[in-house]
């Protein structure tokens, strides 16, 4: 019987192997909300039904204006679950509204409703909720006529980027034309690869026509069936929700659109499709998947009716056998085992008798009476791993490790492989007698691995992800009132993020100096992808603080008394001596470009920089469009664009490794540390006295517990120029779509912490010449020192030389 079935996912293993571990509270909590995910993702591509107004309190009910809204409308809770509180509209009458099901409704039938669904009657939780009127989609007639007057919709449950399995829902009359299968809707199978309609079940038993007379569906083409598979994989992608549901209907016109998506889905989907989705769910574990195209060419392989041919060129994931020949390696030798492959334990195992006669058991983790844990490197299929293995006594005379399932993340285990001990005699391995190979240690290649970084680096664009889209406009509306807290929209992302983690996890690296540069940048460019994919979420300050730091209250009470002392009338005689436009500033950078035979460098006027004059990359100094600048402000970026980071960049091209160009880890603080304090000199301008240095300082310091109009009005009561003071607050909020939440980006902190270091290091005694050998961190400049071929900076400031 199907029921029977072990491959069954019951609801209590549904929750505990796939909601509680792969779905986050933040992320259930956006599915929960309907609204926030459908403006969430259509900000982002996904086509959702237009939303036309939103009832959140009861003393809106009576305001608002009801005539506003079209012919035909559906009435929905924003967190209701089940149908529940759903009332579809089509048409319109002199006193009333009728409904999908032919059901005339009155005005204050509706307001009633919409009293219900504000006092929680259809929430999740039974709590406060809102009321929001949607567009009425009208079905697609090639699924529409299986339909009994309502909407169907097709749901497809999605886990690690991959459609595992889909069904047809169709409303019934006894469903009230709604698609809920408790309420009497029918659902329809439909198979991945072909998008093909299979099996009907209705009431949980399989039937061969469709009630209401509407008579046969199985062999149904699904129109826009690759687009929908798409679209509910990019959504898991863009919700980071692990495991999930994904509701999707197909308009007349529109094609494909979103109704909702679903982090706690049914499981009649099994029933439907006469699959057991906990086998599904199991064959993907692990998989490695870059991206939601890539997702459903998986998708359509493994689950379609279509051969399995390609599966380990389209999964990035290596087919194994239920017993496997393995290569522990060591320092100056390896070892080479028949290993059991065993999903049913997390960790792997090695023999206490084979680990002791290869020398294993000299240096452990962990050691007891009863058990030793190893550190060890392993190769299977010629994939290389580290792991943790338990010492145990493995009684079996064919294999001496068994591998647990958290080593096989990287493998697709198909039990019908011949066992190795019959596929090649030639290497069979005699009970407690391991292989030990000389072998020789390999050196990574670290040419490759510089250029890898680069060409990872380059994709982020850290600052453009950064930057919102809609900021002048925000800032026109923010300059109207002072009062309401920017709402900004920031780009999709330009690169596949899981791809490139993936390429990144592939680097090895070494101890050597090199090595270790080499480490730091790829764990630096992690938490990189890592900020930009949490943008607008609660991790974002977190993973900022990581990369960048973030000041401490002695640092704030440093740079609170250093703007309260500075006199506020320079500030205001600066901007009135501001006198250059960006197109006499653009004549005089390339005036000095000239001075330094910089002929590869080039000034570009641009639009909507969040700073007046920045060195990008490309060879390419741009300064914004408006920017007004004094002769002082002039002679500043002089220093700190041209003298210290450009000819630190230009220093770095004649090295032997590019990122000495680009930058090593955490090289931003002494890059402008090092411009800090050159300005500090070259100008005689105490560095206390930088004003928007500090002003960044206190602005980051504010926007971790405040919103950008406290922000904006704490940094006025230093007495900043109106300007400045939102510039400043900008810098600190970006990341964020609703500026009115707590967080901040740290970055700009790097500029008062580098300073620091470098004047420390100078005081010590340290070669401030050294820091022109690129853009490098002091962490590494011995390590540096010591890389062969590093050569002495041949281009200094002209103080320097």
């Amino acid at each position: 019987m199907f029921f029977n079935s072990k491959g069954l996912l019951g609801i209590n293993a549904r929750n505990l192997l796939y909601i509680r571990p792969y779905n986050l509270k933040k992320a259930i909590k956006l599915a929960d909300d309907k609204i926030k995910t459908k403006q969430f993702l259509s900000a982002r591509g996904v086509p959702v039904p237009r939303l036309y107004s939103a009832i959140k309190e009861f003393n809106e009910i009576d305001k608002f204006d009801y005539n506003s809204l079209p012919t035909s409308f559906v009435i929905k809770p924003n967190h209701g679950f089940g149908g529940e509180g759903i009332i579809p509209i089509i048409n319109r009458r002199d006193n009333y509204w009728i409904t999908s099901g032919g059901k005339k409704i009155t005005l204050e039938n509706i307001k009633d409703h919409i009293r219900d669904i504000i006092d929680g009657r259809f929430a999740i939780a039974n709590s406060k909720d809102c009321a929001f009127f949607e567009q009425y989609i009208i079905s697609d007639e090639r699924v529409g006529k299986y339909s009994y007057e309502g909407l169907p919709d097709i749901r497809i449950v999605v886990h690690n980027l991959i459609p595992v399995m889909a069904m047809l829902r169709l409303p019934t009359k006894e469903s009230g034309g709604k698609a809920n299968l408790h309420q009497g809707a029918v659902a329809v199978g439909i198979d991945i690869g072909r998008g093909e309609a299979t099996y009907a079940s209705y009431k949980n038993k399989i039937i061969d026509e469709l009630p209401n007379g509407l008579g046969k569906i199985r062999g149904l083409k699904i129109p826009f069936w690759d687009d929908i598979l798409l679209i509910a994989s990019k959504i898991q992608l863009l919700t980071n929700l692990g495991y999930l549901a994904v509701d999707i209907c197909i308009d007349k016109h529109l094609g494909p659109v979103l109704l909702e998506i679903n982090a706690r889905a049914g499981l009649s989907v099994q029933v439907a499709n006469l699959a057991p989705l906990r086998k599904r769910l199991e064959r993907i574990q692990g998989l490695k998947v870059s991206s939601p195209i890539k997702g459903v060419r998986i998708a359509k392989d493994i689950f379609g009716n279509t051969v399995e041919k390609e599966i380990e060129h389209l999964s990035g994931k290596q087919i194994i056998g239920t017993e496997e020949e393995v290569e522990i390696i060591q320092k100056n030798s390896s070892i080479r085992l028949l290993a059991k492959i065993d999903t049913g334990i997390e960790k792997s195992i090695i023999d206490e008798e084979t680990a002791m006669k290869a020398g294993l058991l000299e240096n452990p983790l962990e050691y007891d009476d009863e058990k030793s844990i190893l550190k060890v490197k392993f190769s299977l299929k010629n994939k290389r791993l580290q792991t943790i293995l338990d010492v145990e006594k493995i009684p079996s005379k064919t294999y001496k490790m068994i591998i647990g399932s958290r080593d096989l993340k990287d493998f697709l285990i198909e039990p019908s492989i011949p066992k190795r001990d019959k596929i090649k005699k030639s290497t069979s391995i005699e009970e407690s007698s391991p292989v030990i190979i000389k072998t020789s240690t390999r050196t990574p290649n670290f040419y490759e691995i510089d250029q890898k970084l680069i060409q990872i680096d380059n994709k982020i664009k850290l600052l453009y992800h950064l930057r919102p889209i809609n900021l002048t406009s925000e800032k026109e509306k923010f300059f109207k009132s002072f009062k309401a807290n920017p709402q900004f929209e920031y780009p999709q992302l330009s690169f596949d993020p899981l791809e490139l983690i993936d390429e990144l996890n592939k680097i090895e690296t070494d101890q050597s100096p090199l090595g270790k540069m080499f480490a730091s940048k790829k764990e630096e460019i992690l938490n990189k992808i890592a900020l930009l994919e949490s943008i607008d979420e609660e991790d974002f300050t977190n993973i900022s603080i990581q990369l960048f730091g973030t000041p401490s209250s002695e640092i704030i009470r440093e740079c609170e008394k250093s703007l309260i002392e500075i006199d506020k009338k320079s500030l205001h005689q600066e901007k009135e001596d501001e006198i250059y436009s960006s197109e006499d500033a653009k004549i005089i950078f390339e005036k000095i470009f000239e001075s330094y035979n910089l002929k590869n460098w080039k000034v570009k006027i641009k639009e909507e920089m969040v700073t007046d004059c920045v060195a990008g990359k490309n060879n390419r100094l741009f300064v914004r469009e408006k920017a007004k600048f004094s002769k002082k402000r002039i002679e500043s970026l002089t220093i700190h664009e041209i003298e210290t980071h450009i000819l630190t960049a230009e220093n770095g091209k004649t090295q032997p490794y590019e990122i000495f160009n680009k930058g090593l880890a955490h090289y931003l603080p002494i890059q402008e540390g090092l411009a800090m304090y050159n300005v500090e000199k070259q100008q005689d301008m105490p560095f206390k006295n930088n004003y928007r240095v500090m002003a960044n300082v206190i602005a980051i310091n504010k926007a971790l517990t405040s919103s950008f109009v406290d922000v904006f009005e704490t940094l006025l009561e230093y007495g900043l120029p109106m300007e400045q003071a939102f510039r400043s607050t900008l810098k600190a909020k970006r990341g964020f779509a609703d500026t009115g939440k707590q967080g901040a980006l740290t970055k700009d902190y790097v500029y008062f912490d580098g300073y620091h270091q470098v004047k420390e290091f100078v005081e010590k005694g340290g070669d401030i010449r050294d820091l022109y050998i690129g853009k490098i961190n002091l962490e590494q400049l011995e390590n540096i020192k010591k890389i062969q071929n590093i050569r002495r900076p041949a281009l200094l400031p002209k103080w320097l030389k």
